[in-house]
């Protein structure tokens, strides 16, 4: 198992025989969008970081981002860097003196990326798109030999945000990214509801995987706005397709536009 909502939504995820850390379904996102469309356009650069947690695994990520001297929530340009760690276990066999054995394997996942993108905005509708270089790193210990997310890769990686204002107080997000690194992908949307101007509930869910595995993931979020810094809670159920009890999961997000 290893982290890998990071890098669709700045948290992370585990899942059995996957090979990938935080930072960024982070990478579809910061993966956080203005608060209100209707906001100063300001701002020309972020800055994000988070941690999820579930039973078998940690996440955390960090990263940053520039709009080249225009504002975050205008058309143009922009880049993009984020880094990710998980550390995480799961349970298998092993073949010891003929015989298979129960073992733990402990694994720890690095991630980092660099991306060039473009935003577009149409009305409410905000849409980026990203692409650059992706490097990561599975350590499992001991070597699982049936596991082909390990060792190091380097690929591109692909990235799509987007966000939109339905009403004053109802939003909708969506993000997805692909990596050719382990063949890992990762989906997340959102439906929110601004309760107040600064405080926002609402339910999200997704998918991800790489090329040994394939998860979904759904639950709620809260986001707060507090002295122009944003912190998302979010928690529910994910873990494997097949799985009869899916694994809770808790993370937390924050974002500073400036």
């Amino acid at each position: 198992m290893s982290a890998m909502w990071g890098r669709c939504d700045g948290v992370g995820g585990a899942w059995l025989r996957n090979g990938s850390a935080g930072g960024l379904c982070l990478l579809a996102s910061s993966l956080f969008a203005p608060p209100s469309l209707a906001q100063s356009d300001q701002p020309t650069a972020e800055l994000f970081t988070g941690i999820e947690a579930s039973d078998n695994y940690v996440s955390v990520y960090v990263g940053g981002g520039t709009a080249l001297g225009k504002g975050l929530y205008e058309p143009g340009f922009r880049l993009r860097a984020v880094g990710s760690y998980g550390p995480y276990h799961y349970d298998g066999t092993l073949l010891v003196d003929g015989v298979y054995m129960p073992i733990t394997f402990d694994g720890q996942d690095a991630f980092i990326a660099a991306l060039a993108g473009y935003q577009f905005r149409t009305g409410n509708l905000i849409a980026k798109l990203f692409a650059g270089i992706e490097a990561e790193d599975q350590h499992i210990s001991p070597h699982d030999p049936n596991n082909s997310v390990q060792g190091s890769e380097v690929g591109l990686r692909l990235a799509l945000e987007t966000w939109t204002d339905l009403s004053p107080r109802l939003f909708v997000s969506a993000d997805a990214s692909y990596g050719t690194a382990f063949q890992e992908y990762c989906a997340l949307a959102r439906i929110g509801f601004r309760v107040r101007p600064r405080l926002a509930l609402g339910l999200e869910g997704g998918a991800l995987g790489n090329e040994e595995y394939n998860a979904g993931k759904g639950g709620g979020f809260l986001r707060l706005d507090v002295r122009d810094i944003e912190f998302t809670l979010s928690g529910g159920f994910t873990g494997n397709y097949l799985e009869d009890m899916p694994s809770g999961y808790v993370s937390l997000g924050v974002y500073r536009a400036f």
